[in-house]
């Protein structure tokens, strides 16, 4: 009896759940509604029904569909292998996806243009794609010798990237990357699943939402035309109020990461070479509710979801999150952050972003010793005040 997957029209995440089925050889039969059905948790789909109970989010069903079949290699050759092939969904989900849909969403009509976000996220791909690149210099897949659900993941955040907006101008900077998805896209397990692939010829560009003219009357027309334009002076940006600056963000996170995983001597010379204390401050954040965070894959997806909502306090603030604790089956787990901002308070955007005023900001004092080595052991350490991080991201 083949497993159900339940999902609604135009979802890529199903995909990936397709390919690995396919990869570990499991029979899949996909129900596709209009709206997810109530009995499903959170209302959200895609959703997996099984003989023991259902398994939501699309990276948790393709990891399940690929313990199933453990000899079909699907999730690697090696415990090793396996935490690699994990280590690539993650990326993809956190580095990747996000800015994947910042910028496809509004050409696809799914999502309204905000053209400053939007050309944010176009360079975000590129450093993904970067990233990728060089990894795939020297593998053919992502893990191993033969594709994993690791690929199948990245290859359904790229399908329609390829077919859409990558023209073929910009993919001549990713040959490592195109050669691989070429090379996945023609094995049976993704052919089988998406067909053949057609690369765009251009890139597809997302509209401006078209201005509703109001029809007035003659008269009432004449007369406002009559009228002198007054000029009203535009807002200055909060930002632009601020005493000018030593230190810009952007370069300072390019200098934090211009290794990998990151600087490991950034701070050796931070602190006296780039900080602006005037111009600049460290917040230290934590979540009000921590007692509630009883299951650790709520609680990734919650630092998760965060973090993707900050999109347009990228410009100001460069921060880290992470989810605390003794190990991943000992709730509950202390969600916290630290986070540097342009200003002496933290930045306005923040307040826009839902979720925001369930965390509480302190100020580290980053003229001791003490709160430079606090910020130190938040943005490097794998231990902060006295606490293990069981899963720290980024925000840049």
């Amino acid at each position: 009896m083949p497993l159900t997957l339940t999902t609604t029209a135009n979802n890529y995440h199903v995909y990936k759940i397709q390919i690995a089925a396919k990869l570990a050889g499991v029979d899949l039969k996909v129900d596709e509604v209009k709206t997810v059905h109530t009995k499903l948790p959170l209302q959200q789909s895609p959703v997996l029904e099984t003989e023991g109970g259902l398994v939501f989010q699309s990276n948790a069903i393709m990891r399940y569909l690929a313990r199933t079949a453990p000899a079909a290699l699907a999730y690697g050759q090696s415990i090793l292998d396996s935490a690699q092939v994990d280590q690539w969904i993650d990326w993809c989900l956190n580095n990747f996806e996000p800015a994947r849909g910042v910028w496809i969403f509004p050409v696809l009509k799914m999502m309204q243009l905000n053209m400053k976000s939007y050309n944010a996220a176009k360079k975000d791909v590129s450093r993904a794609l970067k990233t990728m690149n060089n990894h795939l210099q020297n593998n053919t897949f992502f893990v191993g010798h033969q594709p994993t659900i690791a690929d199948a993941a990245i290859f359904s955040a790229l399908l329609d990237m390829y077919t859409t907006v990558f023209s073929p101008n910009y993919i001549k900077g990713f040959t490592n990357v195109t050669r691989w998805f070429n090379t996945v896209a023609h094995h049976p397990a993704f052919a089988g699943v998406v067909g053949e692939v057609v690369f765009a010829t251009e890139e597809k560009k997302a509209e401006f939402p078209k201005k509703k003219q109001q029809q007035q009357p003659k008269k009432k027309k004449q007369q406002q035309q009559q009228k002198k334009k007054v000029k009203v002076a535009k807002p200055k940006h909060w930002s632009a109020l601020l005493p000018k600056s030593t230190m810009n963000m952007d370069a300072t996170k390019k200098l934090f990461f211009n290794k990998q995983p990151f600087n490991e001597t950034f701070f050796d010379t931070f602190w006296d070479n780039y900080y602006d204390a005037k111009g600049h401050s460290f917040y230290t954040m934590k979540y009000q509710y921590n007692d509630e965070n009883v299951e650790f894959w709520k609680t990734q997806n919650q630092v998760g979801m965060y973090i993707q909502k900050l999109v347009h306090a990228r410009k100001h603030a460069f921060g880290v999150m992470g989810i605390l604790g003794a190990d991943e089956e000992t709730g509950p787990w202390s969600v916290e952050g630290a986070f540097l901002f342009k200003g002496d308070v933290p930045t306005p955007e923040l307040k826009d972003c839902p979720g925001t005023e369930y965390y509480t900001f302190t100020k580290v004092d980053t003229s001791t010793e003490e709160g430079k080595a606090l910020i130190k052991a938040w943005y490097q350490g794998d231990v902060v005040n006295g606490a293990k991080f069981l899963d720290k991201r980024y925000f840049k």
